[in-house]
């Protein structure tokens, strides 16, 4: 009976995972000097399917580790200070609790740009105590996670033209300003909003 069949392993096969488009750029007796350019260009296409997915594992993999290993920002920490200097523009906020180490060597560098109302409790209904928005730790956290920079900064509408400058060195920006805001605390939202059009023309 199927129930009572008893199966025994005798021997494990292994084999080396490859590649076999890649098969054409090995050597043998009648080809000795193979070599890449004697993969059909036809074959690239799948190819690079498999070898591009090889290369997004491998990142992952090595996120996760770093992501392991990092130890967050605590209480007074702050980690928006490089690689991007912006020691020139007003830090508004307490510290970077909760975010993540900037990479040694980012992939690009990013900056998330907040807005603190001086005149409303909290500096406005979405923040929190430290000044920033409640979600800006986990938008930055996963930018960093992608091997990017990413760093936390204000707008400050009397440093207007230096803010600006400053930020022309980040090759993406994210703006989390609520609507409104900006006014509330004494800036100009359309002056803002120019600017910030300027900088996506200038291609970033």
């Amino acid at each position: 009976a199927a129930g009572e069949e008893k199966w025994i392993v005798g021997e494990f096969n292994c084999s080396c995972v490859g590649i076999s488009k890649c098969l054409p750029a090995y050597c043998k007796d009648d080809t000795p000097n193979a070599c890449y350019n004697d993969i059909p260009k036809k074959d690239f296409k799948e190819i690079g399917q498999i070898s591009d997915l090889l290369g997004q594992k491998a990142v992952k993999i090595l996120l996760q580790s770093a992501r392991e290993k990092a130890e967050p920002a605590a209480a007074g920490d702050y980690f928006s200070g490089t690689p991007v200097d912006v020691s020139s523009l007003t830090r508004v906020s307490k510290d970077d609790l909760g975010l993540l180490p900037q990479p040694s060597q980012p992939r690009y560098m990013t900056a998330l740009v907040g807005i603190y109302v001086r005149s409303q409790p909290y500096g406005g209904s979405d923040k929190s105590s430290n000044g920033h928005r409640y979600d800006t730790i986990p938008f930055a956290n996963g930018m960093i996670m992608a091997g990017m920079s990413c760093q936390l900064i204000h707008y400050v509408h009397q440093e207007h033209t230096k803010f600006f400058d400053v930020i022309k060195n980040f090759q993406a920006l994210i703006v989390r300003c609520n609507p409104g805001q900006i006014k509330a605390d004494g800036g100009d939202q359309s002056k803002f909003d120019d600017s910030m059009r300027a900088i996506r023309k200038a291609g970033i």
